[in-house]
């Protein structure tokens, strides 16, 4: 061998550290305008609060959690990264409280426009028991998952004393649990927190949603909750 082929002789694999250095120079070049978005229009807005609700610091991911479909099929939350998700917990009879979480959701939904598809809402029912019929029709669109409660309880950040129902929860595209609206929250307040989060994050898009598991719907009701010809 001369001197020019040991020059060009491949020492191991030195392009694979190059590859892999190349990898996650492009993912920080997709993720973190995102992260910056929502690090100016939360964390810096009045010293570091948002304008209405509570920040998670640290943010949390989504971790593995035992969900089933109403089917019983297993499923993961986390294959929804790429979508704004809308938490809220609660059981299966869902009493007034709940509906109108749902009846909340639904107006966030409606709300986003054409950026609908940006958007999934997603109830955690909290026991094994049978769903409550009535609620099918104002629930139409949601995805409706049955989870561990403690599993729930370790992953949501709640006041001490608190139940799972009443908060709504925000997990951002990249699958972090970012934002919580408490208890009785100001559906107002809350919309244009959300509303903003939208509108600032427009400019990156998931390049594939997974299609979301829907759950059957009372007959008659559309996909977004509203009644036909029903205003929302």
């Amino acid at each position: 061998m001369n001197a020019a082929q040991a020059r060009r002789a491949p020492a191991g694999r030195p392009g694979v550290p190059r590859r892999r250095a190349a990898l996650w120079l492009l993912a920080a070049v997709v993720l973190l305008p995102l992260a910056a978005t929502l690090y100016i229009g939360l964390v810096q807005h009045r010293g570091g609060r948002p304008a209405y609700g509570e920040l998670v610091q640290p943010q949390r991911p989504v971790p593995p959690l035992s969900l089933r479909t109403l089917d019983g099929k297993a499923f993961d939350l986390r294959s929804l990264n790429g979508y704004w998700l809308m938490l809220v917990a609660a059981p299966a009879s869902c009493d007034a409280a709940c509906q109108k979480l749902l009846f909340d959701m639904r107006q966030f939904y409606l709300a986003a426009g054409n950026d609908q598809y940006r958007v999934a809402r997603v109830w955690l029912v909290t026991d094994g028991a049978p769903l409550n019929p009535g609620v099918l029709a104002p629930a139409a669109g949601t995805v409706i998952l049955r989870a561990d409660p403690s599993q729930l309880r370790a992953w949501l950040p709640l006041n001490p004393g608190e139940a799972l129902q009443g908060p709504m929860w925000l997990v951002d595209p990249l699958g972090n649990l970012m934002l919580r609206f408490p208890a009785r929250f100001d559906p107002v307040r809350a919309l244009g927190v959300f509303g903003k989060l939208l509108y600032n994050t427009q400019s990156w898009k998931a390049r594939k949603l997974q299609p979301l598991p829907l759950a059957p719907q009372a007959p008659g009701a559309s996909p977004s909750g509203v009644q036909p010809g029903q205003r929302s």
